[in-house]
């Protein structure tokens, strides 16, 4: 497969993935890491980190949206935060 075809299907498979996540209200992840492994051959470590910066992406643009409403608390944003990363830090320190 040549890598022009190659962006196109992943394109096309992204692009119905979150079209059709959005519409049941899951995450297009869990429709596009069994696209990338099974169908299209990519490691599941790429499919993983691919899912992993869409939702960082698409988080970030909700959030904005949020914050610029003043809909969002910030403080409780904050701490969540610290918490989340520490979870990270530990969890991979674990593994």
């Amino acid at each position: 497969m040549t890598p022009f075809l190659f962006t196109f299907v992943v394109l096309a498979f992204s692009v119905g993935a979150g079209l059709l996540g959005s519409l049941l209200g899951i995450g297009g992840g869990l429709i596009l890491i069994p696209v990338l492994t099974l169908l299209l051959k990519v490691d599941i470590h790429y499919a993983v980190g691919a899912s992993i910066v869409s939702v960082i992406a698409t988080s970030s643009g909700a959030a904005a949206a949020y914050v610029r409403e003043r809909m969002a608390n910030l403080r409780v944003a904050m701490f969540l935060e610290l918490a989340t990363t520490a979870g990270a830090l530990s969890g991979a320190f674990l593994s």
